[in-house]
């Protein structure tokens, strides 16, 4: 069955009525603007240059806001940070050739954690393409391996076709991004009349009612089963579904980094994150189960190490809406395409509850044995000095349930995984399939712009912030309330964890400290100095050193919601995150901090 997402020209996707897409003398531009208002577009996400400029003076002209960024990556996380936070498309514009190119890591990025988003190119007229023009690039072809639809447009009556499929295409089954390219004299055309191309998309996978009962019958015979859950369940707004199923059937859940916030972090039956840096009863349960039923993941090494080896004794049943992740990483006992909603009517419908005496305890153990903690790995006991830990802690216990957070890459990003208190989806916002340093502040910005009035927090590092520090003067130029709160321990701290542990500590290239200091030595003073750079963009910041100083440094922070605020906290140098599973290996190979393996207890089986 095709599903046809072809819209009439007098209705939006909504079933508004709308104004035609554009009188007969309309430029293409203005074709592209008034087609993006009528499938519910209300931001764009931008930086302007020469090949754009048609595209930005028609979209000045409709009920559309623009938020120019100060580096195109800002503007694809701005759109990928709108995206996440809301499930509807993310929208970002640049120019040709380097503001193109600049977009290349944020459309990958949104690829890996399948995010919808339309970049829209500009580029060099048709009759210079292909002969090496001022700023020409084959946008399409590059970004064609990292998204669901890239496609030139090469006659303006197209226009509205081409922008109603590639939204289609980002928001159906597997969200993900699209590109389309806009040559300028396409911008500048006036088509006599645009074409009325009808396009299908597939519709939903559906799971038959025959499948659902094989799934229960699996699980009426399993003895130590777990729910092992990821971003689909975010993507396909499922989470109170996914708490109906595990309490149906009284399953602990486990869940990804991307499925974070899927259930309440209070929930009884929520065991936490699993993989690499994942709370150690989560690896446990889904390597110890004898049935693993996956929901909307895709077995990344992340989260199984060794493929051969992860849930060695389990059945899998593995159910996604894209077909392709189904077996690709680990070999599935049943896999089934399936939209997740389908998917979860037709596993309530036959859930039968069924009391495992024995496996709740037995995780309980292996979660008192080894909770989640901070682990100081240098001198920085001392009384006063902070870790990264302590700091997202404080932070968690002040932050209203509704609150957004975003994430850089490092670190930092492992401890808000692990110790934030996430109660609702979409609520954590991390950059997790493709790692991108200097995410955090620019998709902060995106979920601001889209939820006004939720509080919005950016938890960053040092070194990833200075990748994208300059969106300060976004927040400011737009009077965006994002808070930025920098655990700032003067490394790349996940890249010298790793020299420490895999490199016999040879530290190279990973110390943040100020280079003009003897043979690079620490002096107590932070590099950059982000409160100064804070403030050369208008936005208010302070520093904290000390324990005693962070509630109130962070209450000041929260105070007022209407103004961006930089809190720089300076945290023990090399404190490490822990629990740890070596790349490639099992949860047997755990380590809890310097020395400390898994232990007997890891060795004996439930």
């Amino acid at each position: 069955m095709k599903l046809d997402l072809t819209l009439p020209a007098s209705e939006t996707a909504t079933g508004a009525v709308a104004q035609p897409v554009a009188p007969l003398s309309a430029k293409g531009a203005d074709l592209i603007a008034r087609t993006l208002v009528e499938i519910g577009v209300q931001t764009v996400f931008c930086y302007p240059g020469g090949a754009n400029l048609e595209m930005l003076d028609a979209l000045s002209r409709v009920a559309i806001t623009l938020v120019r960024t100060e580096h195109e990556q800002g503007s694809v996380f701005g759109a990928q940070g709108y995206a996440r936070a809301t499930g509807k498309l993310g929208v970002c514009l640049a120019t040709s050739g380097p503001g193109a190119t600049n977009l290349v890591t944020g459309i990958a990025d949104a690829a890996s954690d399948s995010v919808p988003v339309l970049a829209i190119t500009g580029n060099v007229a048709t009759h210079w393409l292909g002969k090496n023009a001022f700023q020409e690039v084959d946008i399409v072809a590059i970004t064609r391996p990292v998204t669901k639809l890239a496609r030139q447009v090469r006659e303006a009556r197209d226009i509205p076709a081409a922008i109603r499929e590639a939204a289609a295409c980002a928001l159906a089954g597997r969200p993900g991004p699209v590109l389309l390219d806009f040559p300028k004299d396409i911008q500048q055309a006036r088509p006599d009349q645009p074409t009325d191309k009808r396009f299908t998309v597939p519709a939903p996978a559906g799971m038959s009612d025959e499948t659902a009962q094989r799934i229960a019958a699996l699980l009426a015979q399993s003895e130590r089963p777990v729910i092992y859950a990821g971003g689909g369940v975010i993507a396909s707004g499922t989470g109170a579904q996914l708490a109906a199923l595990a309490e149906a059937l009284d399953c602990p859940v486990a869940l990804t980094m991307m499925g974070l916030g899927a259930l309440p972090d209070d929930h009884r039956l929520l065991l936490g994150p699993l993989g690499m840096h994942g709370a150690y009863v989560a690896n446990v349960a889904v390597n110890e189960a004898d049935l693993v039923l996956a929901l909307g993941v895709r077995f990344d090494d992340r989260v199984i190490g060794d493929p051969s080896a992860f849930a060695r004794h389990a059945k899998i049943v593995h159910i996604d809406v894209d077909a392709s992740e189904i077996g690709k990483n680990k070999p599935v006992t049943l896999g089934v395409h399936a939209d997740l909603r389908d998917a979860f009517a037709g596993l309530l419908a036959h859930a039968k509850r069924r009391i495992v005496p024995g496996w709740h305890a037995y995780l309980r153990e292996r979660r008192e044995a080894h909770p989640l903690r901070a682990t100081r790995v240098d001198a920085g006991g001392s009384a006063g000095v902070l870790t990264g830990v302590d700091v997202i802690s404080a932070l968690a216990a002040q932050l209203p349930p509704e609150a957004v957070v975003t994430t850089g890459v490092g670190q930092h990003q492992m401890w808000a995984m692990q110790h934030l208190r996430l109660r609702a989806p979409r609520t954590f916002l991390s950059s997790a399939g493709f790692g991108t340093m200097g995410f955090g502040l620019p998709a902060a910005i995106g979920a601001k712009v889209a939820l006004p009035d939720v509080p919005v927090i950016d938890i960053d590092g040092d070194g990833s912030l200075n990748m994208s520090v300059n969106e300060l003067s976004t927040c400011r130029r737009y009077g965006l309330g994002v808070k930025v709160l920098v655990i700032n321990n003067q490394w790349l701290g996940m890249v010298r964890q790793w020299q420490d542990m895999i490199y016999a500590r040879n530290r190279v290239a990973s110390s943040l400290v100020d280079p003009n200091t003897p043979d690079g030595a620490d002096d107590g003073r932070p590099y950059p100095d982000f409160v100064t750079i804070a403030a050369g963009y208008g936005v208010a910041g302070a520093r904290v050193t000390r324990a005693d100083e962070l509630r109130g440094a962070l209450e000041r922070m929260l105070a007022d919601p209407s103004e961006p605020y930089l809190l720089d906290v300076l945290v023990a140098r090399e404190d490490d995150v822990y629990p740890m599973i070596p790349a490639g290996k099992t949860y047997r190979d755990v380590v809890f901090g310097p020395g400390q393996a898994a232990g007997p207890i890891a060795a004996g089986a439930f």
